[in-house]
Order: C-alpha cells, then structure tokens, then sequence
C-alpha cells in the first residue's frame, strides 16, 4: 500500500526520558484520502506485538509506549483531570477499526489476553496504549 503525498512537515523531539518522537503533517494527493479500515490496519496498530514471533518489538512497545496505569490505579497522575484520564484511557477492546462520522480512526484492539506489568499494576495491552506503533 502506497500514498501519494505532496507536502510533508515534521519535527523531532526528546521526550523528558531522552526518547526521540516526530510530529509529522502529510498532505495526501486527493486520490490517496480516505482510507479504509484494512488500508489503516496495514500501517497501524494499538496492540502489543506477538512476544514470541517478534520479542524486540515486543519489549519496546511494553516499555515505553504503554500508558498508565491511571484512574483508580494512580489518581495523582499529570494525566488525570476531575478523577478521569484526559488522554481518554483505558479505551474498550474492539475487534476491528472503523472510522467515525468526523473522520477519527478508532484502532482495534481486539481482546488477546496479553497482560503487561507496569509500576507493579498487571495491565491488559489493548486497553492501555498511548502510542500507536507501525508493527510491518
């Protein structure tokens, strides 16, 4: 799968524990908008990889793109605004991704069973992303 694009903006930053992200904004060519939900499960995923079939991506992704834990777990968290997490978490398992009418992606985050332990609280990996990940 392809896009054509015919501007591209980003910027790189170091987070606080010295990680590198980007802050990119792609301006797709018309005929490569809009894509499906197969097209963005191609290039995204909000599920933890396989730990056997790919266990470096595997631990990359639990220690460092898994959000919390919050809400009753950690109510003194930066995230935490009236006794909710303002990120959104956790968010409900769904088995496919669809796109909702204002054209927001909602990821799947289909219901594995794969746990992770983070800040001595067991977390089950769908519900607690923060960061969505290219697995390809």
């Amino acid at each position: 799968m392809s896009f054509s694009s015919f501007a591209v903006m980003y910027t790189i930053e170091f987070q606080k524990r010295g990680l590198p992200y980007a802050h990119l904004l792609i301006f797709l060519h018309p005929n490569s908008k809009y894509p499906t939900p197969n097209d963005i499960d191609k290039v995204i995923s909000a599920e933890i990889p396989c730990p056997i079939s790919n266990p470096e991506l595997h631990k990359c992704v639990q220690d460092h793109m898994v959000h919390g834990p919050c809400e009753m777990s950690n109510k003194s968290l930066p995230c935490m605004k009236n006794g909710k997490c303002s990120r959104l978490f956790s968010k409900k398992f769904q088995r496919t991704t669809t796109i909702s009418e204002d054209g927001f992606p909602h990821y799947r985050r289909r219901n594995d069973s794969l746990t992770v332990t983070k800040n001595g609280f067991i977390l089950t990996i769908g519900l607690w992303f923060l960061t969505i990940h290219n697995y390809c």
